[in-house]
């Protein structure tokens, strides 16, 4: 079962950038290899991940989020790989809001 990360609220139109830090999970030494990200549900206009890179140490990543339909939820599930060969999976929630005028 994937632990949750966090939860975020996000406006459709939002581009936001996101960090996970995997260095306290991570054995001495070890960096990520791989990362992934599966959003769920797949509707008229998800969620979308992009940008994903590995931050300058190695021991963790950034991404961007944008998209999604006002009034829904999405979970992004990262799936995390090591170099020595462990295997993290994590999820994130995003509940998109309408826009509040100011």
């Amino acid at each position: 079962m994937a632990s949750a990360l966090g939860k975020y609220f996000k406006a459709p139109v939002d581009v936001k950038r996101y960090t996970i830090d995997y260095s306290n999970w991570l054995d001495a030494g070890e960096l990520v290899s791989t990362t992934s990200f599966t959003v769920t549900p797949q509707d008229a206009s998800p969620v979308i991940i992009t940008g994903i890179a590995l931050n300058t140490a190695a021991t963790g990543i950034v991404f961007y989020a944008s998209g999604g339909i006002a009034g829904s939820t999405y979970t992004a599930l990262v799936t995390m790989a090591s170099s020595g060969g462990q295997t993290k999976e994590d999820a994130i929630l995003f509940i998109v809001r309408t826009p509040q005028a100011n």
